[in-house]
């Protein structure tokens, strides 16, 4: 049963920076391919956000790998689902902060 979804300013950003790039780098065609992915996989996480594995316990961060290259990660509160961050699964995990 899907629930309502939100995502943060950072998601956003990030989600944007990414298609910039892939639209500098890879043109129209794999941008729009990807972005459509990325939808896919987000309504997946908002019918199903229990099938994604706790990434962080104390803050109840659910880890979704979108593809070999990007990573979702939300929380569920009070029936909403937030995302969090859109990370690049290519860059040095330390700079991901959540």
């Amino acid at each position: 049963m899907a629930v309502d979804l939100i995502w943060s300013e950072r998601a956003l950003k990030e989600y944007d920076l990414l298609l910039d790039y892939l639209l500098d780098e890879w043109g129209t065609d794999i941008t729009i391919r990807v972005s459509r992915e990325i939808d896919h996989t987000v309504l997946h996480i908002q019918n199903y956000p229990e099938h994604y594995p706790v990434f962080l316990k104390n803050k109840n961060i659910r880890r979704c790998v979108a593809s070999p290259q990007t990573s979702i990660y939300f929380r569920v509160n009070k029936g909403v689902i937030e995302i969090i961050s859109l990370f690049d699964n290519r860059q040095n995990p330390d700079k991901l902060k959540l």
